[in-house]
């Protein structure tokens, strides 16, 4: 029998996969190559996964199938290899990036919620609270630097396009537009997938403890993330790029920061 924790782990590999597959597809897209090693490290990631289903089927109850960390699993594998079939078919491959994403993005999630499934008297454990106050803490620090990464991207481009309309870009001594743009977009999608799952984990830590998640902090940022969904709507469905986007992304690392570190500072003054 296999235990909860080499299912989770298994399933933190497999998104580890589709992540790095993410970074090589973003890399080849920038430099006009063919995608060959993000599809095998795909490849690699979904072989992984599917160890993970037989892993949830080894588990002592196993895991149902119907559940929702299965459910979750299931789409981030199926995402995956319907974009590998897809390539050999049809000769897909401008959507990589976005397909490793959001395939990452499910994995981590199945993982982070195979804990959900615990006997009540191990989930009301300390153990259970301490996995998803490291995963909050973790995703959400992480999501808040690839965010902050994105917004010095956002404003770099916004100073270089003001200085190139004032003839004096050769003082500046940044990357060129499309360098910015291109770094911009990357954080931006990386850093908002890695945000959600720090707001969904962040709700799983409050219900883990019997508080509600409902504070200051939780609403300025939701409000943060509904504010993300306008450069991130831009930039993959209306397929913007440039000032618009870049200025979306300032402000919402403006609202980011206030959920962090301004409701804080407002607190410790009263």
């Amino acid at each position: 029998m296999i235990d909860g924790s080499s299912t989770f782990a298994v399933h933190l590999v497999a998104a580890l996969f589709y992540l790095a597959g993410a970074g090589f597809g973003w890399r080849a897209l920038v430099q006009g190559e063919r995608p060959s090693a993000a599809q095998r490290l795909l490849g690699f990631g979904a072989l992984i996964h599917a160890a993970g289903f037989v892993a949830m089927h080894a588990e002592d109850p196993p895991v149902p199938m119907e559940s929702f960390p299965a459910a979750l699993s299931l789409i981030g594998w199926l995402t995956v290899v319907s974009y590998l079939m897809s390539v050999q078919i049809a000769h897909v491959r401008g959507i990589l990036m976005w397909v490793a994403g959001v395939s990452a993005v499910f994995t981590l999630a199945a993982a982070l919620s195979l804990p959900l499934l615990l006997p009540a008297e191990l989930r009301s454990s300390g153990a259970f609270e301490m996995v998803w106050s490291h995963a909050h803490v973790l995703l959400s620090a992480l999501g808040f630097s690839f965010l902050a990464l994105a917004t010095v991207a956002g404003l770099g481009y916004l100073t270089k396009q003001r200085v190139l309309k004032q003839k004096g870009a050769g003082r500046l001594g940044l990357p060129s537009l499309e360098s910015l743009d291109r770094m911009e977009h990357f954080s931006l999608a990386l850093g908002y997938a890695l945000l959600t799952l720090g707001v969904l984990t962040g709700f799983a830590w409050s219900w883990a403890r019997d508080l509600s998640p409902w504070t200051a902090h939780t609403y300025w940022l939701l409000l943060a993330w509904a504010v993300y969904l306008l450069p991130i709507g831009r930039r993959v469905f209306r397929n913007q790029h440039g000032e618009r986007p870049a200025r979306s992304v300032v402000i919402g690392f403006v609202v980011l920061a206030f959920s962090y570190i301004g409701i804080r500072l407002i607190g410790a003054i009263a």
